[in-house]
């Protein structure tokens, strides 16, 4: 069977709209089904380094029924630094044009972090532009499917061996804090990218408060 994506950018100077339409349509040959990414939203991000750390968790959604134009990110990991291996966090909700940023250089933490077999439970406080947030994720991830990613290796070669879902579903709420706390968004968060990466039981472990935390740096 003939899978092969096609991307038409023959000349459009000649054609009409719905012409150039349909020709950069991104088709699957073979198949009788073509899809679209006409309107769509999609996700990138840079990465800096040599090599991957050792254990992370990572998520990724922009797809909220009810918030159409909303996206989470969320990163946290152990993180090679002169010689040493510390934790770190970074995340963000960007929300009715507004980003609210949630990391360790903003002095963000968290009150929950559980990881079990089928679900993630994040809860992460923050203060940005005087006001405080709170971010509570729940992640679904029982039974969902991964698929097999290459990699870099110590800046040498490409390897097999991040297994990343596409189709987590997560329930967010954030919320700003006051007086009186004002719900800004209670909704969920399909077609989520997941990486749970190594033994991130490290980074329940650099909480805040444990004894077994970082004394340098904590979550």
């Amino acid at each position: 069977e003939d899978t092969t994506i096609h991307d038409h950018n023959d000349d459009d100077s000649e054609r009409t709209e719905e012409e150039i339409k349909k020709r950069r349509t991104t088709e699957a040959t073979g198949r009788t089904k073509v899809v679209s990414f006409d309107g769509g939203r999609g996700y990138t991000e840079k990465d800096h380094g040599r090599s991957f750390p050792e254990l992370w968790i990572w998520i990724q959604t922009n797809s909220f029924r009810n918030n159409p134009g909303t996206s989470l990110f969320f990163s946290a990991a152990k993180i090679p630094f002169m010689g040493m291996a510390l934790p770190g966090f970074t995340a963000a909700v960007y929300h009715e044009h507004t980003l609210i940023p949630f990391a360790t250089y903003n002095h963000a933490r968290f009150e929950t972090l559980r990881i079990e077999q089928d679900l993630l439970t994040i809860v992460l406080v923050t203060t940005h532009n005087s006001r405080r947030y709170r971010l509570e994720l729940i992640v679904h991830r029982k039974d969902v499917a991964h698929v097999r990613l290459y990699a870099p290796v110590n800046f040498t070669r490409m390897a097999p061996f991040v297994d990343e879902a596409l189709n987590a579903t997560v329930h967010m709420r954030l919320l700003r804090e006051g007086d009186e706390d004002e719900l800004l968004i209670d909704d969920v968060g399909y077609h989520g990218g997941l990486e749970v990466h190594g033994n991130a039981e490290y980074l329940v472990n650099n909480l805040c408060g444990k004894p077994s935390a970082n004394k340098l740096i904590c979550l």
